[in-house]
């Protein structure tokens, strides 16, 4: 099995998925850190939040973190790391997508969903690494897995997959 993953030049249908469920987890978590940051810019004036509150909704998903990576963790080695990905796409897409509906001075909405968007966030790192890590040359996973967290993953472990 492994000469076969050695010896193949190109990537295959399985790996190009894995790519692009990859990549599409990447995009969302970076688009959720980015429109939090923008949004929350704009409606604290109008809200009039306080220190405390603006706080409460950009920790919330940091706080998350911990029983996310907890569950997730053990929800991939109990029922697979295919089916947890899955639900930690869903879990950051759900949370990220619900907080739109916010009510005018809805900030302890915000803050709970973006708790759910944590949740799903904490799970995406050691996910990602153990796809790619499995996904590439067993000589080119370490340092893949490694390259992760700064989208240079891609391009060390592209050629050599």
């Amino acid at each position: 099995m492994l000469d076969l993953l050695e010896q193949q030049n190109s990537l295959t249908i399985n790996q190009w998925k894995i790519f692009t469920a990859c990549l599409f987890s990447i995009v969302i978590d970076f688009f959720d850190f980015a429109l939090i940051g923008f949004v929350l810019a704009f409606f604290v004036k109008d809200w009039h939040l306080t220190f405390g509150q603006s706080g409460a909704i950009l920790f919330a998903s940091g706080v998350a973190a911990i029983p996310g990576g907890i569950i997730f963790g053990w929800l991939g080695d109990k029922i697979g790391r295919r089916k947890v990905f899955m639900m930690m796409i869903l879990t950051l897409s759900f949370g990220t997508g619900v907080t739109a509906l916010a009510p005018e001075n809805g900030w302890i909405f915000i803050t709970v969903m973006r708790f759910i968007v944590g949740l799903g966030w904490a799970a995406s790192p050691p996910l990602i690494c153990r796809c790619c890590r499995n996904s590439c040359r067993p000589r080119n996973a370490a340092g893949s897995a490694a390259y992760r967290s700064d989208c240079r993953l891609w391009g060390r472990c592209w050629p050599h997959c």
